[in-house]
């Protein structure tokens, strides 16, 4: 749909944007298109997550097979039933949502204010995921694709650069949306590898070895580890027991936790 579509709707409907939630709806059709040819070839047992209006969700539909999307807003779960009177779609917040097992594919356009607790949600809950297509504001780029060492480096960069890869794939600029946001958005595509990594067990470990970034690598584990297995594990690894977490490459921090373990 484009602009005033979208406008005459939610005027139709009694909707209305809420910028809390940060809802932005696409507003160009070709975009869309692009976002969604992301999935390619994973267009079975998909998820759209956050569909609003429908921007992507008309195009996924042509696509897919077992396709389901999860909204929260009954405002938009409404239009969507009558507009797609075949969609599967679920009306729930997506961090309460179960992630079924054979999922291989989730899509979304991520509002901003819960763009880490998304990621983290597929990546800790979708065991078999191969593709997670999603768009959120540009400057999360920092965040997703961050160094070692730097300030944006973290817990979730750690955790994607090694259980796949993630790039970005596409800009979309702020007056491809109604209303205009303040900031572009980007999409990024993550492609997920087969590791056997324990995934929850792992994060838990970055999360507690970045609990406070201003304490070394060993004052933050020594609380739920033996002080001395920590220094024994740093040594054997020729890792400085004065280093912190953000010091250390992903593979650094992954040998030390099977080390730990």
């Amino acid at each position: 749909m484009n602009k005033e579509e979208i406008i005459t709707l939610l005027a139709k409907e009694n909707l209305s944007p809420q910028k809390r939630k940060g809802q932005n709806f696409l507003v160009d059709e070709n975009v869309a298109r692009k976002i969604v040819s992301f999935l390619e070839p994973n267009y079975i047992d998909v998820i759209e997550v956050g569909p609003g209006l429908g921007a992507l969700t008309k195009e996924l539909l042509l696509k897919t097979v077992n396709f389901t999307a999860i909204e929260i807003d009954k405002g938009f779960v409404r239009v969507l039933r009558a507009k797609y009177p075949h969609l599967n779609i679920i009306e729930k917040d997506f961090l309460e949502y179960s992630v079924p097992r054979e999922t291989k594919a989730i899509i979304s356009n991520i509002p901003y204010y819960i763009t880490t607790k998304i990621i983290e949600k597929v990546l800790l809950e979708a065991e078999n995921l191969k593709k997670f297509v999603f768009m959120t504001q540009i400057d999360v780029k920092e965040r997703l694709l961050a160094k070692s060492g730097t300030k944006a480096y973290s817990p979730l960069r750690v955790l994607l650069s090694l259980l796949g890869d993630v790039e970005q794939k596409l800009v979309v600029t702020a007056d491809k949306f109604y209303p205009v946001p303040h900031v572009d958005s980007a999409v990024f595509c993550f492609t997920r590898y087969k590791t056997d990594i324990p995934v929850r067990e792992f994060y838990s470990f970055l999360n507690n070895a970045f609990l406070n970034r201003r304490k070394t690598l060993y004052n933050n584990l020594k609380n739920i580890y033996d002080k001395e297995d920590i220094l024994t594990a740093l040594k054997k690894h020729r890792i400085n027991e004065n280093v912190r977490a953000e010091a250390l490459s992903p593979n650094d921090l992954l040998t030390l936790f099977e080390t730990l373990r």
